[in-house]
């Protein structure tokens, strides 16, 4: 074969061999998945070794793999594995927090993870302004649900969509799709700073590039299918309830309520099931397509037989990661009450509020990979 093939240790390029020099360095454990390769059909990309298939898969002849080494020939699906535990990944990953921010501690390695867990997470964070006054006019605290409602419908029979309407929620639209495209490359920067936490932003910007563009259109395809599901919801919700109500002079009766709280059921199921989805996500799917290089699509079928091999499992830790989420919004509380709400004013601010809860971020991302690791050591390392 040609030699075309160049890769990165320790920062150096080297090259350029043929497929079968690069497969022997990865089998000699001289070239480890988390190092980059590339070759022209990538283009302007570099991608981790682990995403060459072939590349990690051993001959009959060749010496074994290093342990790290043998996710690269890993099935996805097809195996059965150990019954994870999530209180023995949340121990493992808060001691691997520890060894990485404080063993020693570096300033400079702090930000610079920072900023990484910033990208994986921009967009998302609620701001709440309690002297913002509500839409409804007229409708105070002590108001019942049915004023509340009617005003909404007031409201709504009186807005007319014009030139700054347009504007304002094509603004909207375009900073959504920026942020999501952002934090789906910045999910793949934060893991990779998992496992190699002196990398520098550059590498891993570099690294996550052709990873990051898959997850975005996934989730872009995610959003629409929600988007669609709420719409047919929201088309509901006019014929069988705002309607009937607005014909009927704005009076309840039995069946209303019923279709609302139909309809109320059916929204809250959809955004619940979103989430769910958008979290195993972020928390499975990105490692599975980081090591193997394959597309969101597929790296669902695994977290699909995870959940189908120990579904009591994964419920354990989902609850388990919510009261680790509980108990550091309580520190995060009183230290912000303990220091007379000075604490809250780091968490407030762009990219400093990320690097003020680094712990907590880079937790949540070594709890999801000790969970996977414990399941099937050969699909995700727990470190590199």
């Amino acid at each position: 074969m040609d030699r075309i093939w160049y890769y990165a240790v320790d920062g150096e390029r080297q090259g350029p061999v043929t497929f079968g020099d690069l497969r022997s360095l990865a089998l000699s454990g001289h070239l480890k998945p988390l190092d980059m390769v590339w070759q022209p059909d990538f283009g302007p990309d570099w991608h981790n070794a682990a995403q060459v298939r072939g590349l990690f898969e051993p001959d009959s002849f060749a010496p074994p793999l290093p342990d790290e080494g043998v996710v690269g020939g890993a099935p996805l699906t097809g195996v059965t594995g150990s019954r994870p535990s999530s209180t023995a990944a949340v121990s493992q990953a808060f001691a691997r927090t520890v060894t990485i921010l404080f063993r020693p501690f570096d300033p400079t390695r702090w930000f610079s993870i920072g900023f990484c867990a910033w990208l994986a997470y921009v967009g998302t964070q609620l701001s709440f302004n309690p002297g913002e006054k509500t839409i409804f006019k007229g409708a105070e605290s002590g108001d019942s649900l049915q004023v509340l409602f009617n005003a909404f419908l007031d409201r709504l029979s009186t807005f007319a969509w014009g030139f700054s309407e347009f504007f304002v929620v094509a603004f909207t639209v375009l900073f959504a799709l920026l942020f999501c495209k952002l934090r789906s490359r910045g999910d793949f920067m934060l893991l990779h700073r998992w496992y190699r936490p002196d990398e520098s932003i550059r590498q891993c910007w570099s690294a996550s590039r052709a990873a990051g563009r898959e997850l975005f259109v996934w989730r872009v395809y995610l959003f629409l299918i929600v988007t669609l599901l709420l719409s047919l919801e929201g088309v509901l919700v006019y014929g069988y309830v705002i309607k009937p109500y607005m014909a009927a002079g704005k009076v309840w009766d039995d069946m209303l309520i019923k279709y609302a709280a139909g309809c109320i059921t059916a929204v809250f199921f959809t955004l619940a099931v979103s989430a769910l989805v958008s979290h195993l996500t972020k928390a499975f799917v990105v490692p599975v397509m980081y090591w193997h290089g394959v597309s969101a699509s597929r790296a669902w079928l695994t977290v699909f037989a995870l959940c189908n091999q120990y579904p009591f499992a994964v419920i354990g830790y989902l609850f388990c990661g919510l009261a680790c989420a509980l108990t550091a919004g309580l520190s995060v509380l009183a230290i912000g009450l303990l220091t007379c709400c000075l604490g809250f004013i780091p968490f407030m601010l762009p990219y400093f509020g990320a690097v003020a809860m680094l712990p907590y971020f880079l937790f949540f991302r070594g709890y999801t990979v000790y969970f996977l690791n414990q399941w099937r050591p050969d699909l995700v390392p727990a470190t590199a």
